[in-house]
């Protein structure tokens, strides 16, 4: 398809608006529900006309009050402890030519065909978009005596222990479970025979109040219940970090007051939005031995200039890791990898309320974030002059996923059965 230029709009006076409403509703009705990652997450509104990023905030958990009030004495109010932070808005789009053989202007199960695949297609990727986000914390476990991915076997499997202890972790930190009591989890389905073969696992299919059970849920163990997912993640050896670009060298120390490392390599925008919310590692060398530590990029302030390119992480581990990011260590940015052992990494989510976070598809005042666009036969005008061709699309104009409170989701990597 020659010419191809899909930043226009549905031309309402041009093609019949049967099939606009239509392959519109299905994209909604088939999206929204089919975000199975992202369904327990807090909707957050992004208005159009305010930028590529959006601001969340993280909120402390107010201490105790153990002093008694003083007679007619009011004590001194109190303060709310938040961190902001970023999450940089992107664009996801996906198309489908037609012909004129095909007759677009009757629903019939041609065109139905391709609505279904391209409102599922859509509804993948934006899935998948945020899944990678919400598996980008910090707080991860690991099964057994486990301490790292590269550490990882084909035998560290899930299992009740580990929940058990993801459970007392999240707990301590003052995750709160859903209103049905539990805390969620999104499992794959190799994890999913695992747990099956666990002697404490309770099966949906024995649950006494069938009403109370949601779409995907499969059973629970210890105050988790567990809902599938066909696309879980799986954390694989990289070899980029984008592009061609095997790693950044830092420039300066990391400056852990402000999460930034500037790095001695130049960036164009589209590689800075590529990198952008990606889960890299940062590396040193301590004594011949390499040290790396999962971290997630919040923003990249790119430049033409060497030297001079700016990389804000969303958080920052404790200060006897970050006193080793220093440049005579060779700092380094380098991508994520997998298990030194060759097992595959799987990363299944246990988390409370108020976890993660995501821009509403729905949109705001009648302008929904994710659309179909329609072109008709014949609107490439000269370059299309019998009207042979057009095409059918969906684009979500901005869409963001992000842990908001990383003590509230835990990642437990493990490996799964053969």
């Amino acid at each position: 398809m020659p010419n191809v230029n899909m930043n226009y709009s549905y031309d309402a006076a041009t093609a019949p608006s049967l099939v606009e409403t239509y392959i519109q509703r299905k994209a909604m009705q088939n999206v929204e529900p089919n975000l199975r990652y992202l369904d327990d997450a807090d909707m957050i509104d992004q208005p159009e006309g305010n930028g590529k990023h959006v601001r969340m905030w993280r909120y402390s958990e107010l201490p105790a009050i153990t002093t008694p009030l003083a007679e007619g004495v009011t004590p001194d109010g109190q303060k709310l402890t938040e961190t902001a932070f970023t999450v940089m808005t992107k664009p996801f789009g996906g198309w489908m030519a037609y012909t004129d053989e095909l007759d677009l202007f009757h629903v019939d199960k041609k065109t139905d065909a391709i609505a279904e695949r391209l409102t599922r297609q859509a509804a993948l990727s934006i899935d998948t978009v945020g899944r990678d986000q919400i598996c980008a914390g910090l707080n991860v476990m690991y099964p057994g005596s486990v301490t790292s991915r590269a550490a990882l076997t084909s035998s560290d499997i899930l299992t009740y222990a580990v929940i058990k202890k993801v459970v007392r972790n999240l707990k301590k930190k003052g995750a709160q479970p859903f209103p049905d009591g539990y805390f969620h989890a999104k499992i794959d389905h190799d994890t999913y025979y695992d747990l099956t073969q666990d002697q404490h696992w309770n099966d949906v299919s024995v649950y006494q109040d069938d009403s109370r059970v949601k779409s995907y849920e499969l059973g629970n163990i210890y105050k988790v219940k567990f809902f599938e997912v066909d696309n879980g993640k799986i954390f694989a050896a990289e070899s980029y970090l984008y592009g061609s670009k095997a790693y950044l060298t830092a420039y300066a120390n990391f400056d852990a007051a402000n999460r930034t490392m500037i790095v001695a390599d130049t960036m164009s925008e589209d590689e800075a939005r590529e990198l952008t919310g990606k889960m890299v590692y940062v590396q040193y060398t301590n004594s011949s031995t390499d040290y790396v530590t999962p971290m997630c990029v919040e923003r990249v302030y790119p430049s033409g200039t060497a030297n001079q390119t700016k990389i804000v992480f969303r958080w920052v581990p404790a200060a006897s890791v970050t006193a080793n990011w220093t440049t005579a260590k060779s700092l380094k940015v380098v991508p994520s990898g997998g298990a030194t052992s060759g097992a595959e990494v799987h990363a299944s989510l246990i988390y409370g309320q108020h976890a993660f976070g995501l821009v509403k598809l729905g949109g705001g005042k009648g302008k929904p974030n994710i659309q179909t666009i329609i072109m008709p036969l014949g609107s490439e005008g000269s370059a299309d002059p019998l009207k042979q061709r057009g095409s059918i699309a969906w684009k979500v104009k901005h869409f963001a996923c992000a842990v908001i409170q990383d003590d509230f989701i835990c990642r437990v990597e493990h490996s799964v059965s053969a």
